[in-house]
């Protein structure tokens, strides 16, 4: 069975700067970058190259990044049969800067994106209803979001949600959640909870009905909120240059450790941490994701240091 994910396509435009430039400023001496992105497909290709069986569900437009996508996507080894374009519509655009320190800024112009209407979802029922995992992000419109969720809680699908950029996410919709990754930021306004920590807003929206609550927390690691307790992981410790896609490669990392293994535990986040650092130390998104033997690899020879 296959993990679906449903989300977004973009082409990156980014700029790797000395620092980001302030309000009205001009940095130069940029290093200019073209590469794909969009939070759905660099989950879809996290998945797949970390070892998951992965189907892709995603809008294009009808121009030439659209076509260039679709045999970039199969390339890679994912089932682009759920991959379509949007007549007279551009693909998705996304303009990042990225400064010296790691930290980045980000435009997005969703396109087709944004036209991911829950019609479209329907047509891809089959597929949600068939799959091990449903897997999504918020870079497509809410009310489709919602749909394949209905989908998905209907035929008993579990579904990972990642709701970046941040959303309005209700009761119903957590109901219909097993899997919520966010980060602290994220937790805490889906929570309700102003300035609240990690760890009470997991435990909120744990109670709230989201069995598995996951929240990465950058350079301190990630907690987890299960039905059978709680678990940490403290992160991994490497030289970022680029945090552009980080996120979404833990995601595409547990969505492939939870479809073969059934469990959010101590294992599965340090798998997705250990895919996420060594994500941070390169550049681009998607250039940026390990395979799965890289980061089998990594765990073990950062296991073999604490050892020594």
């Amino acid at each position: 069975m296959k993990i679906v994910v449903l989300g977004s396509s973009n082409v990156d435009m980014s700029a790797s700067v000395e620092r980001l430039p302030l309000a009205g400023e001009t940095v130069g001496n940029a290093r200019f970058l073209v590469a794909y992105g969009g939070k759905g497909a660099n989950q879809a290709v996290a998945s797949c190259r970390l070892g998951g069986d992965t189907a892709f569900i995603s809008a294009l437009g009808d121009d030439s990044f659209g076509a260039e996508l679709k045999e970039y996507f199969s390339a890679t080894g994912l089932d682009t049969s759920g991959v379509f374009s949007i007549n007279n519509m551009s693909t998705g655009i996304a303009l990042i800067m990225v400064g010296n320190d790691g930290e980045n800024c980000i435009a997005v112009c969703p396109g087709a994106n944004g036209c991911f209407t829950p019609e479209l979802v329907d047509r891809h029922e089959a597929s949600i209803r068939e799959a091990s995992l449903l897997v999504m992000q918020a870079e497509i419109p809410l009310p489709s979001i919602r749909r394949a969720a209905e989908i998905a809680h209907r035929n008993s699908t579990p579904v990972l949600f990642n709701p970046a950029p941040i959303c309005d996410v209700d009761n119903e919709l957590l109901g219909m959640i097993d899997i919520l990754v966010v980060n602290e930021h994220e937790c805490a306004a889906i929570a309700r909870i102003d300035n609240g920590a990690p760890v009470e807003c997991a435990d909120m929206l744990h109670k709230r009905g989201v069995a598995n609550v996951v929240v990465t927390l950058g350079s301190k690691g990630a907690y987890a909120r299960t039905p059978e307790g709680s678990i940490s992981v403290p992160a991994f410790k490497v030289e970022a240059v680029d945090a552009v896609g980080a996120g979404d490669t833990f995601c595409g990392a547990l969505a492939a450790n939870f479809a073969e293994r059934g469990i959010i535990d101590n294992e599965a986040l340090t798998f997705a941490a250990a895919a996420a650092a060594i994500s941070v130390t390169r550049r681009g998104a998607q250039p940026s994701i390990p395979t799965l033997d890289e980061t089998i690899g990594f765990i073990a020879t950062h296991s073999q240091n604490k050892q020594h």
